[in-house]
């Protein structure tokens, strides 16, 4: 449960993170989707976010969500796992974890933990001299052991838990023409949007002030989607690809039957093996060592003898994004009491 302006106030410090990264998609030399994971890790980062110079700040977020009769807080950080030793075959370089947390503090039964694999994607310019980015550049990086991994993972864990993180630039950044065939793209899945709840009013104001967060850049998206062109992306906003902070913002949202129809979030984390997904996917992000050898003795037993060499399923970074209700109300008084 988050109020439509905690909504708006952590897709607007996304978006700004956003912009940093997204800008070295049209350097003369675009950066690589490790070089690009490590900025974003880096602006996700309370530490290291002031060297990106953005416009608003993990502070100023955090005042901004104070003043919410002070109901809410925001913790960010990044940790670097350090897996055994036995497992470095399986730890991938460019892939992050993401871990979102909502602690509810006045009503701990609401309380989640949401873990997701995220798969970096860079998208390609058609050409370097002069760098062009038309409606038609792809994700030229995905092949065929990559699919091999994610078809196994999805195969194990159910497929809400992996998903593409998709590094673009930002229409802003792209020449006019380009500019305006996005433009068009997103506003004809965004017009047929019924703006309820609380993402759909902040959809309403984006359209209606012009604001930038929907021109984004980085976007996540379900691994059944294998290689989008860069106008499929913007033509499945908020429908089937989602800008980072929306996705964020989304799963913080109250609207549980939304997150459920868009595929956010696994309507039962038990798989047909009868473990708990979601616990165990969790366990990956966290450097649990017995849910890190559970995960890599289940891919063995359905794998069989197409067991891909250089797997890669562990992530070496996990982000970690905690909102907490109530969190400064004195521990003994947290309980809403009914006289």
């Amino acid at each position: 449960m988050i109020t439509p302006k905690a909504f708006g106030c952590i897709i607007k410090h996304f978006d700004e993170i956003d912009k940093v990264v997204s800008s070295r998609m049209t350097r003369k030399r675009p950066w690589s989707e490790p070089s690009l994971t490590s900025l974003l890790c880096d602006m996700l980062d309370e530490e290291t976010q002031a060297d990106g110079k953005i416009n608003y700040t993990f502070e100023q977020l955090q005042n901004d969500l104070k003043s919410e009769d002070g109901l809410f807080g925001v913790n960010l950080y990044i940790e670097t796992i350090e897996f055994n030793p036995a497992h470095e075959r399986y730890i991938s370089q460019s892939d992050i974890g993401l871990r979102l947390v909502f602690d509810n503090k006045i009503e701990p039964s609401l309380s989640w933990t949401r873990p997701y694999l995220l798969q970096a994607k860079r998208l390609f310019p058609k050409s370097i001299t002069p760098l062009t980015y038309p409606e038609s550049s792809g994700f030229t990086s995905f092949d065929k052991n990559q699919k091999a991994r994610i078809d196994l993972m999805n195969k194990l864990l159910g497929d809400n838990y992996l998903k593409y993180l998709l590094f673009c630039p930002r229409p802003d950044g792209v020449d006019d023409d380009t500019k305006v065939k996005l433009a068009y793209l997103r506003n004809t899945t965004l017009s047929k949007q019924i703006f309820d709840f609380t993402s759909g009013l902040e959809i309403y104001k984006e359209l209606v002030t012009g604001a930038e967060t929907l021109k984004a850049g980085i976007f996540l998206i379900d691994t059944d989607n294998a290689n989008p062109s860069f106008g499929q992306v913007h033509a499945g906003i908020l429908n089937s690809t989602f800008p980072l902070g929306w996705f964020i913002a989304m799963n913080f949202s109250d609207n549980d039957r939304f997150l459920q129809q868009q595929r956010l979030v696994e309507k039962n984390s038990r798989t047909s093996s009868n473990f708990d997904s979601n616990k165990l996917v969790n366990g990956i992000l966290t450097g649990d060592e017995k849910e890190v050898n559970e995960l890599v003795k289940r891919i063995k037993e359905i794998s069989n003898e197409t067991f891909p060499d250089n797997i890669q399923l562990l992530p070496k970074h996990t982000i970690t994004i905690r909102v907490s209700v109530g969190e400064q109300i004195n521990p003994d008084n947290r309980r809403i009491k009914s006289q």
